[in-house]
């Protein structure tokens, strides 16, 4: 990856595990160390390779790439089985299609256990705020409600809350069109999770979506991990 004068900040959408499309993804981008590219959560289940994308993710804050993953909600209820019902372990994997996360011992490996304690659940930026879900704008203080950040479906509350910044968020899936259509229309809340996951399976689905929030300009890659 080569270096380049212009800094970038680049915001990438639900991953779930498609590693290959999300290396692809990056190579498009062509990132500087001297970008800053943040992840919306679910980088984890449902795709193949959640090992994957947590390596790549690892290595690349190891060679001074400036990455920042948040966390999703199955980062979160990964986190839970862990310390709370860890008898459950292998089954929640095995449903997830996320076994590839277990050592030889059949453990989580310590890196990714490390990784994912240190997630935050939202970043506030100059006029962005990112979070994986949604905010209780309709609480004084929109980022007390960690679960909602984590898990709900939608916004609440009033938009003055967000005092002129553009809220950018993942989980509940959007078609690409529209996606395209809000950033655009520089709307103060956009979703950039176009189904990654779902590939060629639901028209107008199936890309990780990525965008430059200095140009409001919209990078993807459709799903490739079976290519």
């Amino acid at each position: 990856m080569s270096e380049r004068e212009t800094v970038n900040r680049y915001v990438i959408g639900d991953i779930h595990g498609c590693n290959r499309t999300f290396g692809k993804l990056l190579k498009k981008i062509n990132i500087s160390k001297s970008d800053e590219i943040y992840i919306l959560g679910d980088m984890i289940n449902r795709g193949s390779n959640s090992s994957g994308v947590l390596n790549r993710i690892i290595k690349l804050k190891k060679q001074g790439f400036k990455i920042f993953p948040l966390k999703g909600n199955h980062e979160q209820m990964l986190l839970t089985v862990i310390n709370n019902e860890p008898e459950r372990l292998f089954n929640f994997l095995r449903f997830y299609k996320s076994s590839d996360l277990l050592s030889m011992k059949g453990k989580i490996k310590k890196k990714y256990i490390k990784l994912l304690e240190t997630l935050p659940t939202y970043f506030e930026l100059d006029n962005f705020i990112l979070v994986h879900a949604a905010l209780d704008l309709s609480n004084d203080n929109i980022f007390e409600n960690q679960e909602f950040m984590l898990s709900s479906r939608y916004q609440r509350g009033n938009i003055s809350q967000l005092e002129g910044k553009i809220l950018i968020h993942g989980h509940t899936v959007s078609d690409f069109e529209t996606i395209k259509e809000r950033i655009n229309e520089r709307s103060q809340i956009i979703c950039i999770d176009n189904g990654c996951i779902y590939g060629d399976s639901r028209k107008g689905f199936g890309r990780l979506v990525c965008l430059n929030i200095d140009k409001m300009e919209i990078i993807s890659k459709r799903n490739c991990e079976n290519a």
